[in-house]
């Protein structure tokens, strides 16, 4: 967001809105391939910079993932800018993340990866339901059509 970080928080969050909709939309209907959404994050080097706004710039695109995933859609994981460990300041620019700071911000990344956990959790019952249901019709109709009802053996 650094490109529009003269305009108005509210400007840069609808831009924002606008933006993801669209490349996932076209992830989804001209590229049919998947989307991931990297390097995004704001700074605490902008003028008037306050948690809040940041976590609201990390809620707006992982609520825009997590319901393109929740109905099978391109989007389906985020990489914020940039994730760091205490000890590594001198890489500090403003964008950082260090979970152990225990920020608001970590908090909305958790809730993200737990709601994303879900997501996943479903989707390998439903595909392990579907094995199963065709391992059964392969078990009951390879039977039926090798034996054809005839007798087992001579």
């Amino acid at each position: 967001m650094s490109r529009l970080s003269s305009s108005s928080e509210q400007y840069q969050l609808s831009f924002l809105n606008n933006w993801l909709d669209a490349h996932i939309r076209d992830a989804r209907i001209a590229l049919r391939k998947p989307i991931l959404l990297a390097e995004f994050g704001k700074s605490w080097k902008d003028p008037g910079f306050n948690t809040y706004q940041r976590d609201q710039l990390f809620n707006i695109v992982y609520n825009k993932i997590y319901w393109s995933a929740k109905t099978g859609g391109p989007a389906s994981g985020g990489l914020f800018w940039q994730l760091l460990a205490q000890g590594m300041e001198s890489f500090r620019d403003g964008y950082e993340i260090i979970l152990s700071e225990r920020s608001s911000t970590a908090n909305v990344i958790a809730q993200q990866s737990h709601k994303l956990d879900q997501i996943r959790k479903i989707f390998t019952r439903r595909r392990n339901v579907q094995r199963w249901k065709r391992a059964r019709a392969k078990r009951r109709g390879g039977w039926h059509g090798r034996n054809r009802g005839g007798h087992i053996g001579n």
